[in-house]
């Protein structure tokens, strides 16, 4: 079931970046929208393991936090590179 959500959600970001591309929206907004779509689903794992980094496991959640983090980002980049080179064939 883990596997699962974390395709869901790097699918899910892959297609965020293709829409945010499509937007005609200037490139702060896009940015912004980008992030603010990003940090939440890492979040729930590094805020405790940075809370209480004494406890067991803390370094696993900080490594899946962050292993999500740049996952996010690059599959959100891949929309985007996606939409750009669609875009340019047309």
């Amino acid at each position: 079931m883990p596997k699962i959500l974390a395709a869901l959600y790097l699918l899910l970001m892959v297609a965020a970046g293709w829409r945010l591309f499509t937007m005609p929206w200037a490139r702060g907004w896009k940015v912004g929208a980008a992030v603010a779509l990003i940090i939440p689903i890492p979040m729930l794992f590094l805020v405790p393991a940075l809370m209480q980094p004494d406890r067991p496991f803390a370094d696993l959640l900080r490594a899946i936090g962050v292993a999500l983090m740049l996952g996010g980002g690059v599959s959100l980049l891949g929309g985007a590179a996606g939409a750009w080179l669609k875009a340019r064939r047309a």
